[in-house]
């Protein structure tokens, strides 16, 4: 799932692509903005792209008259970005389309996503979730820096107390943009255990989460979701146990992030996963998987133990599906048959 960095990406991006240009043809094919346009046809035409930005995962594109669109990319969803000029001719609607936006010069496609919304007026009153939002994991220039108290204020309040740390770090009106892969790395980070309950965590623990979520989300954002730090990832290159594939950089990208059965880069001890329960929903318990270091967290959990008769294997995730992945969060350019993010 792309998470706060990936949905920046792609926002900066279709920002520096549509701001200003008139929006000259829509199509739209999920149920509420179809049903939309063909209540207001024309309606939007002719109108600027005034700016396109984002709120954890969610991005928003503001259009002249107040005016915007609303995306949400989900598990699989992504923004394509096409120049016209480089298209032999009109482009056949592909059946994963879920909206399509165009501009004299451009084309913009959202691809496999399920929410994509249209309204006039102020987003964030006409989609109550946005105002539950926590604070955004990468503030705008302008804006204040990560909002601390306000992430402490929320992790903190007695409804949280008995929830785990590894729970809440997923719960959007927490903490706005974090997904699982940052959440191991937060952790990791931290050294913090991710059962720990939040109202066991001491003043210095707090202190590091509100350091650590920003630093890790604004490296994911400038290296294209990667969260180590080049030494490691030199390390990672010159030793081929501690990769699953050597000379593939999309092992090589994270701390504990899929990696488990690996050695810590810290501490040389085996990096484990295991389903976390984040919330209960009618009795019924949603999980997720968490990456950690036993040693360096600490962790409470009771772990079976490895089996020694041979190197564990790599997740079922194959390399080549992993390369994919990490390659449709990269964003180089506008540049025809490139996906953006």
């Amino acid at each position: 799932m792309p998470e706060g960095p990936e949905v920046r990406r792609y926002a900066d991006a279709l920002n520096a692509a549509l701001c200003n240009q008139p929006l000259v043809a829509i199509m739209a094919r999920t149920k509420a903005a179809k049903a939309w346009l063909l209540e207001h046809p024309q309606t939007l035409l002719g109108r600027r792209f005034e700016r396109v930005r984002s709120h954890g995962k969610n991005l928003i594109i503001d259009l002249e008259g107040d005016f915007h669109f609303l995306s949400h990319l989900m598990m699989w969803g992504r923004w394509q970005l096409l120049a016209k000029s480089e298209l032999p001719g009109l482009l056949p609607i592909d059946r994963r389309e879920r909206a399509r936006l165009e501009t004299p010069d451009t084309l913009a496609i959202l691809m496999s996503a399920p929410v994509f919304d249209i309204a006039p007026g102020d987003p964030y009153e006409n989609f109550p979730y946005l105002r539950e939002l926590g604070p955004d994991i990468l503030p705008y220039d302008g804006e204040a820096t990560f909002l601390q108290s306000t992430f402490t204020e929320r992790l903190l309040a007695k409804t949280q107390r008995e929830r785990t740390i590894g729970a809440a770090l997923l719960d959007q009106t927490v903490v706005a943009g974090i997904g699982n892969y940052l959440r191991a790395e937060i952790l990791f980070e931290c050294r913090l255990d991710p059962w720990r309950r939040i109202g066991a965590l001491a003043p210095e623990e707090l202190q590091c989460l509100s350091a650590t979520i920003p630093l890790m989300a604004r490296r994911a954002y400038d290296s294209g979701g990667a969260t180590i730090e080049d030494e490691s990832r030199e390390r990672m290159r010159g030793d081929p146990s501690l990769v699953y594939a050597p000379g593939r950089d999309w092992g090589m990208r994270h701390y504990v992030f899929r990696r488990t059965n690996l050695p810590c880069l810290r501490c040389g001890d085996t990096i484990r996963q295991l389903r976390q329960t984040t919330r209960v929903i009618d009795d019924d318990e949603k999980t997720r998987i968490i990456y950690f270091c036993p040693t360096c967290q600490n962790t409470s959990i009771e772990l079976k133990p490895l089996r020694k008769s041979k190197r564990a294997e790599a997740p079922r995730r194959s390399a080549a599906s992993d390369a994919l992945v990490v390659d449709a969060f990269v964003v180089d350019a506008l540049v025809s048959d490139t996906a953006i993010g």
